[in-house]
């Protein structure tokens, strides 16, 4: 029940705003702010905490593809770790990986059903992907499987450098650590 998520709903096309207002309301929402113009919608980000996004970035054009990088790196933004569901037509692999790359936790192409917007809906609010800033990239972390790190590596995500430095600390490790350890690739060279 999403009766007291507060859902930003962004995209230019009024008719495909429609139908997912339809369908969010389908949910038991009823916090949902439309916003059909990028200033608005940029605006909104800046001022308003939202426990979820949903956008078409390609309804507003090529500036569309900067509002969730801006978000992301927005420190002021009181929705800059929320999460954000794509919603979109324009699925050719350049534009998924772009999207990928600008913070997007899942994206979802049209034409859209209910069932499939509740499931990621779902799959989002339950995922424990960790949050990940660097130079390049802030957003949900783009490794969808928690593997242990190629040998030789060090990690990029804050938990890898928190393991690492708990293992070399010789402090204690939970479990996760623990199954990173044991998961790890086994350096034959090094043991031979």
């Amino acid at each position: 029940n999403l009766q007291r998520t507060a859902v930003l709903l962004a995209d230019s096309d009024l008719m495909g705003q429609s139908i997912v207002v339809q369908m969010l309301v389908g949910f038991g929402a009823r916090n949902i702010v439309r916003c059909n113009e990028a200033d608005e919608v940029r605006r909104l980000l800046k001022n308003q905490n939202f426990d979820l996004i949903i956008i078409d970035p390609a309804s507003f054009g090529p500036e569309g593809y900067d509002l969730l990088t801006s978000l992301r790196r927005d420190h002021a933004s009181p929705s800059r770790h929320s999460p954000v569901l794509v919603v979109t037509g324009h699925t050719e692999q350049s534009r998924v990986g772009q999207l990928r790359d600008s913070g997007a936790n899942f994206i979802v192409s049209r034409p859209l059903s209910a069932a499939v917007l509740l499931d990621r809906i779902l799959w989002m609010s339950r995922e424990k992907r960790p949050y990940v800033e660097t130079n390049h990239y802030v957003g949900p972390d783009r490794r969808w499987r928690d593997a242990a790190l190629p040998l030789g590596q060090t990690g990029r995500r804050q938990r890898d450098k928190e393991v690492a430095a708990r293992i070399a600390a010789g402090g204690e490790m939970n479990q996760a650590d623990i199954d990173l350890v044991m998961n790890a690739p086994v350096d034959t060279a090094a043991t031979a």
